[in-house]
């Protein structure tokens, strides 16, 4: 779909729309490799056109200021050397603060070409002269050891279901004693590490515990209360 975008009004209808109504919609075809991006966070299945853009998804779920995203989310016109032409930014992300930003994911490879730069510049301008921002997302801030790999984790065990009895023990332990690793964790509760870890990690996707997680998750992981 393209929208034109002449108003504050009409670009926020546009960002808002874009979560229901994206301007593309991604289907197999030969030559594209989609993925499919199972998102706690929105309760649906991100579709994306790259292992990269299916790797940011991890980041978006799991930062606790970003209250949704989608992606393809509008077109809109930028002009380089004269001649006007139509983008569709990978991502819409929207933050706690009611701050709306359009992302753009690119490999180290595609940033690296000589002609890069100036594209994007006049993608970026185009956007803010719509009053939203064009943002770009590196493929070095995205594949990030172990915090990817983290991530990764914590989102294979993560669900919207409500909290079980044994998560409910779990944290009524952390108010009780403060921050534990998890081999405290595990002399405390009696449930071993293959158990705890699942319970763990759907915790951490709730945000109601913290970690460093720029530190790989394991049993001398130290673990607290989340009061954000």
């Amino acid at each position: 779909m393209d929208r034109h975008l002449t108003s504050s009004q009409v670009v926020s209808d546009a960002l808002e729309s874009a979560f229901t109504t994206p301007a593309r919609n991604l289907t197999k075809s030969r030559g594209k490799n989609i993925h499919r991006f199972a998102s706690v966070k929105m309760g649906h299945r991100v579709s994306v056109e790259s292992t990269l853009e299916f790797d940011a998804c991890f980041h978006f779920d799991f930062v606790k200021s970003i209250t949704r995203f989608c992606s393809q989310p509008i077109r809109y016109t930028y002009v380089l050397d004269g001649k006007k032409h139509k983008y569709v930014p990978d991502f819409l992300v929207e933050f706690d603060s009611g701050e709306f930003i359009l992302y753009e994911v690119k490999s180290d490879f595609e940033i690296s070409k000589s002609d890069f730069k100036r594209e994007f510049e006049a993608k970026r301008l185009a956007a803010k002269r719509l009053g939203v921002e064009l943002e770009l997302i590196e493929e070095s801030q995205i594949r990030v050891a172990p915090l990817l790999n983290n991530l990764k984790l914590i989102h294979r065990y993560a669900s919207r279901s409500d909290l079980t009895a044994t998560q409910q023990l779990v944290l009524s332990i952390f108010r009780r004693f403060g921050s534990l690793n998890v081999n405290t964790l595990i002399s405390k509760t009696g449930i071993s590490k293959p158990y705890i870890m699942p319970i763990i990690c759907d915790l951490l996707s709730k945000c109601l515990l913290d970690t460093n997680l720029e530190v790989p998750i394991t049993a001398d992981t130290t673990l607290e209360l989340s009061y954000a």
